[in-house]
């Protein structure tokens, strides 16, 4: 290996070699996956509705702040999702003149055939090893190491052939992961010439690599941040420190330009929301779990010069140790230190396809001709096998379906046409998928991971399982539905072709609500409502001031359900205007206030009569008003995503600015300094 690496000039014999592996790479995985380019799939159990709903519907909020009302009672939207797979299927749509779901698959086959091939062109930049870079991304293409030593189901050893990668991001929805990991050899090759060379044009690059990656995915950082230490462990010990200040350096930008998307409030709602979905947090087992990883990592790095004191083929090993501790110390001793260590399965077979390559280097140089002509050519038989099996596999996962024969489908284009304008709570998939395909306000629907709301989500648990029985559930579902504004409920049964049917109950609301539509097993009720708006005049002391202890605490909701069905009490006109606007019309006296079923967020100002009028958070995170008024009231409510959000978003423009400046300012300085 070359003891220079990426220093070394190129030959035109380097580059016509890379480009020819390049290209054979990027033909196998294409021909591999080549029915995402051409065929829609539909598979309901993903979470691809949320990206095609967001690149269908999102319109310009990607550039300012935008309150998004479709999902969860209302959420900022930066709290839908990770924007760059939903941005760029809304560029690819417009642009290609394609619908958003095969949008979706294209960015998607993109993504699967790139991944290989950044890794191949990384590993040649840093090692000048183009055969062996080559074996690396061909190994991490056709193989699934970590089905052997740490199986996604029953351990059986023909797992290791499978077409694992492809499955996760075409059967379930690890596109927006892949993404993110694509980058991450870039993210490794740039930060390792930043470290050791120390100029503007490697400091950038790493920074903007590391922005697209988190912007791709909230795993990126993480993975990242990985990659990060083990890089800062084996190049230019004696500048430890810099080395540190410098990546830190990098890191801070990177964060500046994506802010928009990754505010403080956001990382605390993920947080919050692994917690509160059975995520253990950050316990005592977390600190033996980094102590196993801490031991383990001190002795490998202790004892890795014996054996190589290239710190290429040390990074490697250090990066596979540490990517497969996350997954194999969670399955095996029941710890972690990092929400979700079974996701880090895919960083886990990228970093052992380096390892396990690169480190069998030395041994295969040392066989004869002979032997080395031998083995390529059953490793060559092996690999044809395999792009076959995966071909044939790729054509089962991958045969065409009409989206608009499923139950998610027309589910809610029932409630689209015969329901306008009702919030409703959709189960399952079919919430998942809803505003794919139409603009329907829900209960639900949003990302539990990025969750803006827990209060919420404690409401959307309940309505799925309030109850022991079904008399007791049917009671507390319906104490939250209402205070939610919900006017309609979707319910899956046992044998529905809802994918997740999550109802503990699925025949609570039999006899007791109206049934509006039935197929195929899916019931949609009507909820009694006084009224369908969001916004009701009730007395203060009406309202839910306490946060419920969990789904069965309805004491003070049900007062506050109560009040929305007092007929003495004056109904209200509500009306969207636009995402950030709201208006009211009612008769408010003293003593009462407005109530609105929205997500209270402090980027809401209200107006009442031309005055402005205070703007208040109820027990169930939901928007009280104040008005001021006594009879006939006008309120007018706009969103502005509050100083924290505008904060973030003026960084990220700020940031970007910089670093558009930083080249010409740079040679203006140059200039000036020549001329003087």
């Amino acid at each position: 290996m070359s003891a220079d690496g990426p220093d070394d000039a190129l030959s035109r014999r380097d580059l016509l070699l890379a480009a020819v592996y390049s290209v054979l790479l990027l033909w196998i995985n294409a021909y591999v996956c080549r029915e995402l380019f051409f065929a829609q799939t539909a598979y309901m159990n993903s979470m691809h509705g949320f990206w095609i709903a967001l690149a269908r519907t999102a319109g310009d909020s990607w550039f300012h702040a935008t309150w998004w009302p479709y999902w969860d009672c209302g959420i900022p939207f930066e709290f839908t999702y990770s924007p760059l797979i939903p941005g760029s299927i809304a560029a690819w749509s417009a642009l290609g003149k394609v619908s958003h779901a095969l949008a979706l698959q294209c960015i998607t086959g993109l993504v699967y055939c790139f991944a290989p091939v950044t890794l191949f062109l990384a590993a040649w930049l840093l090692t000048r090893a183009p055969g062996y870079s080559f074996a690396a991304a061909l190994f991490y293409s056709l193989t699934a190491p970590t089905q052997i030593l740490v199986p996604d189901s029953d351990f059986a050893v023909r797992r290791f052939w499978d077409a694992r990668r492809l499955f996760l991001v075409t059967v379930w929805d690890d596109t927006p992961h892949l993404a993110a990991l694509t980058l991450l050899p870039l993210v490794i090759l740039f930060l390792s010439l930043a470290i050791r060379k120390r100029r503007l044009g490697y400091y950038i690059a790493t920074a903007v690599l590391i922005a697209l990656a988190g912007l791709a995915s909230a795993f990126g950082p993480t993975m990242i941040a990985m990659a990060a230490v083990c890089l800062l462990f084996v190049l230019r010990r004696e500048d430890c420190l810099r080395n540190i200040v410098l990546t830190i350096s990098i890191g801070a930008l990177a964060y500046a330009i994506s802010a928009a998307f990754y505010p403080p409030s956001l990382l605390r709602a993920i947080r919050t929301a692994s917690a509160s979905h059975g995520e253990p947090g950050f316990t005592a087992g977390s600190v033996t779990a980094l102590a196993i990883v801490t031991l383990g990592w001190t002795l490998l790095w202790r004892y890795l010069p014996r054996w190589t004191t290239d710190w290429r083929l040390q990074f490697f090993a250090l990066f596979a140790y540490l990517t497969s501790s996350v997954p194999m110390i969670a399955a095996y001793l029941h710890r972690q230190f990092l929400p979700q260590p079974g996701r880090y399965k895919l960083e886990m077979e990228l970093a052992l396809a380096l390892a396990v390559v690169f480190g069998a280097r030395s041994w295969f140089d040392r066989l004869s001709l002979s032997l080395k002509g031998a083995l390529l050519f059953l490793l060559l038989a092996l690999a044809g096998e395999q792009i076959v099996s995966h071909r044939v596999y790729a054509k089962n996962i991958l045969a065409p379906a009409d989206v608009t024969r499923t139950v998610e489908y027309r589910a809610v284009k029932w409630v689209e046409q015969n329901l306008p304008g009702v919030r409703v709570m959709m189960p399952g998939s079919i919430g998942q998928w809803a505003n794919a395909f139409t603009d329907m306000a829900q209960f639900g629907g949003g990302s539990w991971s990025m969750a803006y709301s827990q209060i919420q989500q404690t409401g959307l648990s309940a309505v799925y399982n309030g109850g022991d029985t079904a008399p007791s559930d049917a009671r507390v579902s319906l104490a939250w539905l209402k205070a939610f504004g919900v006017g309609a409920v979707g319910v899956s049964g046992p044998d529905s072709q809802e994918f997740w049917k999550p109802f503990a109950h699925p025949a609570k609301f039999e006899g007791m609500l109206p049934v509006l539509w039935r197929e195929e097993g899916v019931t949609i009720y009507r909820v009694p409502q006084r009224s369908a708006a969001l916004a009701h005049v009730v007395p203060q002391a009406a309202l839910v001031t306490r946060t419920p202890s969990g789904p069965r605490d309805i004491d003070g909701i049900e007062l506050y359900d109560a009040a929305l069905d007092d007929q003495s009490l004056p109904l209200a006109e509500f009306r969207w205007e636009g995402r950030n606007r709201i208006r009211i019309r009612t008769a408010v006296s003293p003593g009462q206030v407005i109530s609105l079923q929205v997500s209270y967020h402090r980027g809401w100002h209200g107006v009442a009569n031309g005055r402005e009028c205070e703007v208040g958070r109820d027990g169930l995170g939901l928007i009280w008003l104040r008005p001021g008024c006594n009879g006939v009231c006008e309120v007018e409510l706009a969103y502005d995503g509050g100083r924290g959000l505008r904060f973030f978003r003026y960084l990220s423009y700020t940031a970007i600015a910089a670093l558009l400046l930083a080249f010409p300012a740079r040679r203006l300085r140059f200039s000036l300094r020549r001329s003087s």
